[in-house]
């Protein structure tokens, strides 16, 4: 199901006013109703999966806030556990709670049920769910669920100091590649090697010559067409360049926007013995011409207005999202932080802070986030959109999720249905995400993969809501990344080492077992040796995680569906290529399961390896 279609049948809007004083709603649950559920179009009856025979059993529960405090007038809703299912296809509402926060649901079959929590509105409380209850004949089963506070619409944003000093003990984010997105360019923060050489890019659409002045950061590029014509630029801010980004970029400020350099240093991918190889160019037509000439020659002159990292960047990079366009058309920032800080995930703070803190007062704890709310709190960067427009219409287009009325931005904010957000489409009618051949069955028949893989990078959220994680477990994102803090050390953000299979084998323990064969010890499930140095051998990721998309070179960002991309895909993308007299490479192939690592020794995109790999399972 496309991902957009897929949004809609989750996030349909329900909106429902509330209003009470701070004071009746901290003393007292509020007054809601059940409604259906923000995201199905209509209740799905479930016939069947319910009944008064003596061999069903039942669910007792209660809904609390983080408090412990109960809430009534929640509503209550299952939807069976079954394989290949999608998550939210298929809720019924069957219970509302009562004053004490308690609710009955009888006449379950056996089975896996998710059960979830649903206010009638996002004002006050946001909703949670609990997946594989499990349900026995004739037994009882008791489940406890505690919603989140919403972040209050009229709250403003208090900044990370403040929060930081309320939870110091989450200081270790502020070493994190989150909180160092936007840096100023100091000896520390530079990691390009700014020399004085002249280089030209691998494509040869950008020559440059990157060095230091008076301690500051200058980069001149010269026209492609004439030398002695030229443009020096001052870097106002580093873009990235944490180790396990890879990447970093160059910000100029002309006039009150900044703008994105043609260069990037991929730095996770330096050569020793030739440092300036890392030296790509980076989007080289918003300063080049067609026929490789200077957009702009002078330095307080910008290419485009419309190519400001304020409008097309800034919503993802900062905190307390706010621009606005002068009279001379340039977007400028009134944002409140540069990097992505708590309030990023936690919204806005302000009413929290004023009211004494405490748990469940005015603040987003994605812990008690439902499945579909959790991973939309990192769903809203890790992902390629552009803005909702608004009923008044939008007078320019941004790639965050935000809703554009003329020229009026409301962000987005942690809890909130993010489909109301975004459009994956752009103005331009063309899909803003970007996916390996769109799973095109015409040209790959029945070597299309069974789940479209995304070819660039930024797009983790919609890879994952395709996934078995998402759809029939729950995980979110954060079940295996650190966000606090930087994680175990070499990974990204993961909770436990990667490596050596620890973040899969805490849930997949029985996919751990070896054997012995010829010897040598051997995993059983993917009949790969321990011992293997490969970047597969037995890793879990190897296999589950290939490198479909792309951020600093081919390659270097994993699928997060989860499934086995099959060589017969592969293979079928080439061949296709081939007849259309596309050249094949790492730009027009995707990336296997099993070519990722046996890319030098097969020529056929591993299928006779595949093939061999089936007939020993058999």
């Amino acid at each position: 199901m496309p991902v957009k279609k897929y949004l809609f049948l989750m996030c349909t809007p329900i909106a429902v006013g509330i209003f009470c004083s701070w004071a009746s709603w901290a003393s007292s649950p509020t007054n809601q109703k059940p409604v259906r559920l923000h995201f199905t179009n209509k209740l799905i009856e479930t016939d069947g999966q319910r009944d008064a025979s003596a061999s069903t059993g039942k669910i007792v529960g209660k809904v609390a806030n983080t408090d412990g405090l109960p809430l009534s007038d929640i509503t209550v809703s299952i939807q069976p556990i079954t394989e290949g299912m999608i998550y939210g296809s298929s809720f019924e509402d069957v219970a509302t709670t009562d004053k004490k926060g308690k609710f009955k649901i009888t006449g379950l079959t056996a089975g896996e049920y998710i059960v979830r929590a649903t206010p009638s509105s996002d004002e006050f409380y946001l909703p949670n769910d609990k997946f594989n209850i499990t349900i026995k004949s004739k037994k009882t089963r008791n489940v406890k669920i505690k919603l989140s506070a919403a972040s209050h619409t009229s709250s403003e944003y208090v900044g990370s100091t403040v929060c930081l000093g309320c939870h110091p003990q989450e200081k270790d984010w502020e070493d994190t590649a989150h909180a160092k997105t936007i840096s100023n360019p100091t000896s520390e923060t530079v990691v390009a090697p700014f020399n004085g050489v002249i280089i030209t890019t691998s494509d040869s659409k950008v020559k440059f010559k990157p060095f230091v002045e008076n301690n500051e950061f200058k980069v001149t590029f010269y026209d492609l067409t004439d030398e002695s014509i030229s443009v020096t630029y001052t870097i106002a801010r580093t873009h990235g360049g944490v180790a396990l980004v890879g990447k970093q970029r160059y910000q100029v400020k002309i006039g009150n926007s900044h703008y994105i350099l043609p260069i990037q240093y991929n730095n996770r991918n330096v050569d020793e013995n030739n440092p300036n190889a890392a030296w790509v160019s980076y989007n080289p037509g918003n300063w080049y011409n067609s026929d490789n000439t200077l957009i702009a020659t002078d330095e307080n002159t910008p290419p485009n207005k419309n190519k400001s990292f304020e409008q097309n960047c800034e919503g993802c990079h900062v905190t307390g999202l706010g621009i606005t366009r002068n009279a001379d058309g340039e977007f400028v920032s009134s944002s409140q932080e540069l990097g992505i800080s708590c309030e990023s995930c936690h919204g806005p703070g302000g009413l929290h802070v004023s009211e004494g803190g405490g748990k469940a007062r005015h603040i987003v704890n994605p812990e008690f986030l439902a499945t579909d709310r959790g991973n939309e709190v990192c769903g809203q960067c890790h992902i390629r959109v552009k803005n909702k427009t608004g009923e008044s219409g939008a007078n320019f287009e941004t790639e965050y999720p935000c809703i554009i009325n003329a020229e009026e931005i409301t962000p987005f904010i942690p809890g909130k249905v993010l489909a109301n957000y975004i459009e994956e489409t752009g103005s331009d009618g063309k899909p803003t995400a970007s996916y390996w051949n769109d799973n095109d069955t015409t040209t790959l028949g029945e070597n299309a993969s069974e789940n479209n893989h995304s070819q660039k990078h930024r797009q983790q959220y919609q890879d994952f809501v395709k996934s078995h994680h998402y759809n029939n477990v729950g995980h979110k994102c954060y079940t295996c990344h650190e966000t606090h803090g930087t994680g175990v050390k070499g990974t990204a953000q993961l909770l436990r080492q990667s490596d050596n299979n620890k973040i899969c084998i805490t849930c997949h323990g029985d996919l751990a077992k070896a054997a012995k064969k010829d010897n040598e010890l051997q995993n059983k499930h993917a009949k790969h040796l321990y011992s293997s140095s490969d970047v597969g051998g037995s890793l879990c990721t190897g296999c589950h995680m290939a490198k479909t998309a792309k951020s600093a070179v081919d390659n270097d960002i994993s699928s997060h569906v989860f499934d086995i991309i099959k060589p017969y895909t592969s293979k079928a993308m080439a061949d296709a290529n081939t007849a259309a007299g596309t050249t094949n490479s790492p730009t027009t192939v995707i990336t296997n399961s099993c070519y990722g690592c046996h890319s030098d020794e097969d020529t056929d995109y591993s299928v006779e390896r595949w093939n061999e790999w089936e007939k020993e399972d058999s």
